[in-house]
């Protein structure tokens, strides 16, 4: 129950960040170039940041159960 409660309340603050956050901004990177809402980049980051440390937090796990 607590994680679901908690998993809305980060639901909901996202979605506020989100709409602060409208104007838009380049991202270059080699030779690509990309104009997208800051909001946007962001949550990308934050959701390639806890897929990264769910994938560290499984193998050390793992490594612990060898």
């Amino acid at each position: 129950m607590v994680k679901f409660i908690l998993g809305g309340v980060v639901g909901v603050l996202a979605i506020v960040f989100m709409m602060q956050n409208t104007e838009t901004v380049d991202i270059s990177f080699l030779a690509w170039t990309v104009t997208t809402p800051r909001a946007l980049i962001m949550i990308i980051m934050l959701g390639v940041g806890i897929i990264l440390g769910a994938t560290g937090s499984a193998l050390l796990r793992r490594r612990r159960r060898r």
